[in-house]
């Protein structure tokens, strides 16, 4: 039976261009647990001679990963003038798809593909750190076979593209800050996600849009004033109303306030700290964060704050907006495997929270100064750490899920203190 294939792309897939090798900051064969294709894992079963004994020895057949080793983590057919040993004995059609198309990326669903531009590669990193207009997701059709994964909800996935598209446009509405982007992101996911695991019980075959509130934990009232604003979230006069609900809703002091109040930069030092738990890839890594970690130890709160407040009133928001739409793209289309949105657009905030404070740190030694080159650098450091280990990815995924420290609440109370600081410096 043949039916469409749709194929999802943002609109700056074809203008990536690779430099050569001695121009790029990094190497595509270091920090990487690559992953061989089914088709050339089979041709590499039938590779002969002393390279054929490399791969029976460096390749796990049943999964098909190549494990780097050494203290940077070198692939293991990258030689010591970093050259690839399959390329020079058996030519480049002999790579693996990974290694052939990197840094772009193709997620495999059932009759859909999402294409996108890998941020652990700097160059990619920096051409998007630089764009200025917003993204656009394009999508074309092929005819092609019907494929059917049974480990995989159809349904949801149908419903999940559209509810990815609203926070994309969410993300990308410069009328607001991007603290406020992500706070109305959240709840939105929050809601959806609430939504799907009481489809059953409730009777609902999906969870149309139109027909959720913007945040959890409305009273009756509330929700009759913002009847209006489920018609689309995409609207502007949608988003107005939202901006009448913030101060009221999300920023309500006693909606923080505790008897014990956790400052701002006790929540950031814990999000900070999960990460020094995870696997490094990098060896530059750890000691990054460790001092990272350090100067939050020895800053007071008073200037912590007032510090933060000098670099957001200069900062560039189109940068990270950029950040939060490539995470909510790639990350929010794979809860249909697991139903947890709010885990996945979470780990796109808390990501975009990490960097800014890489960026932050790096712009306090340097004298109140940051290049472009520089925010590449260390958004790609991190971006690779995370999502070029399987291990990562999925301890990330369930420090979302399950950790006190990424409770909403402390998520929700960083981005209201970063509006403040905005707001009266």
């Amino acid at each position: 039976m043949a039916i469409a294939m749709k194929y999802y792309y943002p609109d700056y897939f074809d203008d990536f261009e690779c430099v050569p090798g001695h121009e790029c900051p990094d190497s595509c064969c270091i920090r990487w647990q690559i992953v061989v294709d089914p088709d050339t894992l089979k041709k590499y079963r039938h590779v002969q001679g002393p390279l054929g004994k490399r791969m029976a020895e460096k390749i796990d057949f049943s999964t098909g990963r190549i494990c780097p080793h050494g203290e940077d983590n070198r692939c293991e057919f990258l030689n010591e003038d970093n050259l690839c040993d399959i390329v020079l004995e058996l030519g480049e059609n002999a790579l693996c798809e990974t290694c052939h198309t990197h840094p772009r990326h193709e997620e495999v669903y059932p009759n859909v593909r999402e294409r996108s531009l890998a941020m652990t590669c700097p160059i990619a990193c920096k051409q998007l750190l630089e764009r200025k207009e917003p993204v656009n997701i394009d999508c074309y059709e092929v005819h092609a076979r019907k494929e059917w994964d049974p480990f995989f909800d159809h349904k949801l996935f149908a419903e999940l593209v559209p509810t990815r598209d609203t926070l994309l446009s969410i993300a990308q509405n410069r009328k607001f800050s991007m603290n406020q982007r992500m706070v109305m992101i959240l709840g939105m996911a929050h809601d959806v996600e609430s939504r799907i695991h009481h489809r059953a019980e409730r009777k609902h075959t999906s969870f149309p849009l139109k027909n959720l509130p913007i945040f959890p934990n409305f009273t009756d009232r509330e929700k009759h004033q913002l009847r209006k604003i489920r018609k689309a979230y995409c609207e502007d006069t949608a988003y107005e109303k939202i901006e009448k609900r913030l101060d009221e809703i999300i920023y309500d002091e006693k909606y923080f306030r505790q008897e014990n109040e956790e400052p701002v930069s006790t929540i950031m030092t814990d999000m900070l700290f999960a990460l020094s738990t995870m696997e490094a890839l990098n060896p530059e890594w750890p000691p990054l964060l460790q001092s990272i970690l350090n100067i939050r130890e020895e800053m007071s709160r008073e200037e912590s704050r007032g510090r933060m407040a000098e670099y957001t009133e200069q900062e560039d928001e189109i940068e990270l907006e950029q950040m939060l739409v490539y995470f909510l793209y790639v990350y929010c289309c794979t809860s249909a495997y697991d139903e947890q949105l709010l885990a996945k657009c979470k780990m796109a905030v808390v990501n975009v929270l990490i960097i800014r404070e890489l960026w932050f740190m790096r712009w306090m030694e340097n004298d109140d100064m940051l290049t472009i080159d520089e925010k590449a650098e260390l958004a790609h450091w991190y971006v690779r750490e995370i999502e070029n280990s399987d291990e990562n990815m999925e301890q990330w995924d369930s420090l979302m899920q399950r950790s006190p420290r990424f409770a909403i609440k402390k998520i929700l109370k960083v981005l209201r203190r970063g509006d403040i600081l905005k707001q009266t410096h």
